[in-house]
């Protein structure tokens, strides 16, 4: 019996510090206007900013590295849909301390650039995960008209997404 309070007493709190969590001092709950973002971009010259980002449309920002699996199903899924995603601008943002040749190769590998809401690129500096508090990959935050709307700190579903799109996406009480 004192061998099972023991574990339930050492792995309960390692459980619940591995579940991804809101961080209420997280900067992002600070401000719910759009992130500080600079990304480099695929073509390797352009500085994509928060400036970029339009005020009157829905955006998503993901956080991705195009070695994660799930990322990649993400983009997987997400182009055979993309039809019902046309009023959605996405910015994929890899991670800054990845060659840049990486997140090209993704970009290319799922053929994004032939959609004009993709925005690909990675960051200039190692902003993302400390503003959002990132855990896992992929991250997704999701503004409309410029504030905050939700948040997917582990994944987000494409049903979800087209929900978002349609404007009928009701945010589940446990993200409240």
């Amino acid at each position: 019996m004192k061998k099972a309070f023991l574990f339930i007493g050492l792995i309960l709190p390692i459980l619940s510090y591995l579940q991804p969590s809101k961080d209420t001092a997280a900067p992002y709950f600070k401000s719910n206007g759009y992130p500080d973002i600079r990304l480099l971009l695929t073509d390797s010259a352009t500085i994509y900013t928060k400036d970029n980002l339009p005020q009157n449309k829905t955006v998503v920002i993901i956080f991705f590295s195009p070695d994660c699996e799930h990322c990649q199903h993400t983009a997987k899924e997400m182009i055979k849909k993309m039809d019902s995603l046309s009023n959605i601008l996405m910015v994929w943002n890899g991670p800054s301390y990845l060659p840049l040749e990486q997140v090209k190769t993704f970009y290319k590998h799922y053929h994004l650039s032939k959609y004009n809401n993709i925005i690909m690129g990675k960051e200039m500096s190692y902003y993302m995960p400390l503003h959002y508090r990132i855990e896992i990959t992929p991250y997704a935050a999701v503004y409309k008209n410029g504030k905050l709307f939700t948040e997917f700190r582990t994944g987000v579903e494409l049903a979800d997404l087209i929900a978002i799109a349609n404007n009928t996406y009701t945010i589940p009480a446990s993200k409240n």
